[in-house]
C-alpha cells in the first residue's frame, strides 16, 4: 500500500515522474532490498555511517559492517529479514535508478510521514505492511466483522487486480449519490450491502483486469464482471466468518450504469487507487 502512496509523493515533489513510477510497480517478486537501505530505514543505522562504508567497501556491506563493529551478526540476521519486504524492494530501485540518494531515504519519509500526519506506529504499520492497522489508519470501523469484510477486499484487490492498490481516508455518511456501480446484499446472520462505484470508464480498472476482456467502455457486461468480483469478494469473506460460527450467504450481484442515490444510518465510503483510477467502495450497514 505505502509504495504508490510513497511514490505519489516523490511526484508530487518532483523526484520521479509518474511514468517513472508506473515503470517501478509492482516490483518483482525476485527483487531483493540491498542491507544498506534496510539498516538506513530501521535506523540500525545512519546515511552518513552507510555512505563511509560503501565507500570503503563495495563488495558485501553487511559483513564490512558487522567486521567495522557496527552491528552485530544477529542484527545482519534481523536486517536479511526485510529484504523481502515490499516498501524496501521499492526504495532499493529508487536508489537503483538514481531518483533517491541513500542520504535522501529517512529525509524523504520523515516529510512524508509528517505531510499526512501519521505518528510512528502508522507509519510502521505501512512500512512493514500490517494490513489490518493499515485499515484502521484510513478507515475508521467499529465492528470486527466490518475489518474482515474490508480487509478481504483489499486482499483480493491485491491478488486479482492491482498489488500496489492503496486507500484514501473513508467517510462515514448517511448517503451518498453513486455513479456506475456493481453491487452485491450479504444476507443470513448479517446484512451489508458492498457497492463498487467509479464515474466514466474508471470501473474498467475492475472489469478488464478480472474478466481478462478488453473492455472499451463500460458496458453491462463489463459492469457484470464487477459484480463476479464482488461476488468473489463476498464469497472469501462468508468462507472466513464460517471458521467463527457466522452463516452468511449473498444474493445474487447487481449492476446500473446510471447509479442509485443511496440512504441509510450508515454507510462507509471508502476511496480506493487501483491501476491509476479511484473508485469507490461503499458498505451500507443494515442494522
Amino acid at each position: 500500500m505505502l509504495n504508490r502512496l510513497f511514490g505519489n509523493y516523490l511526484v508530487e515533489k518532483g523526484k520521479l515522474t509518474s511514468e517513472q513510477l508506473d515503470s517501478l510497480l509492482p516490483v518483482k517478486q525476485q527483487f531483493k532490498a540491498e542491507v544498506e537501505t534496510i539498516a538506513i530505514v530501521t535506523k540500525v543505522m545512519t546515511s552518513a555511517a552507510v555512505l563511509e562504508l560503501i565507500e570503503k567497501e563495495s563488495e558485501n556491506f553487511g559483513e564490512a559492517a558487522v567486521n567495522e563493529g557496527l552491528i552485530t551478526d544477529d542484527k545482519l540476521d534481523d536486517l536479511l529479514v526485510h529484504q523481502s519486504n515490499n516498501f524496501m524492494k521499492f526504495l532499493q530501485l529508487l536508489v537503483n535508478n538514481d531518483y533517491l540518494s541513500y542520504g535522501d531515504i529517512n529525509q524523504e519519509l520523515n516529510e512524508f510521514q509528517q505531510k499526512n500526519e501519521f505518528d510512528d506506529g502508522q507509519i510502521n504499520a505501512l512500512i512493514y505492511d500490517d494490513l489490518e492497522q493499515c485499515i484502521e489508519l484510513f478507515v475508521q470501523l467499529k465492528e470486527p466483522v466490518l475489518k474482515e469484510l474490508t480487509k478481504t477486499l483489499v486482499q483480493t484487490f491485491r491478488r486479482l487486480i492491482d498489488k500496489d492498490v492503496y486507500l484514501e481516508k473513508a467517510d462515514i455518511v448517511p448517503s451518498v449519490q453513486l455513479d456506475k456501480c456493481a453491487s452485491q446484499m450479504i444476507i443470513g446472520d448479517m446484512r451489508i450491502k458492498v457497492y463498487i462505484s467509479a464515474p466514466g470508464d474508471d470501473l474498467l480498472s475492475i472489469a478488464n483486469r478480472f474478466s481478462g476482456d478488453p473492455y472499451d467502455t463500460v458496458t453491462e457486461d463489463a459492469l457484470d464482471s464487477v459484480g463476479e468480483f464482488i461476488n468473489c469478494v463476498i464469497g472469501l469473506f462468508a468462507t472466513n466468518m464460517s471458521y467463527d460460527g457466522m452463516s452468511l450467504d449473498m444474493n445474487s450481484p447487481e449492476y446500473s450504469i446510471e447509479g442509485p442515490f443511496i440512504s441509510n444510518e450508515t454507510l462507509y465510503v471508502i476511496p480506493v487507487h487501483i491501476n491509476g483510477c479511484t473508485v469507490k467502495a461503499v458498505l451500507e450497514v443494515y442494522q
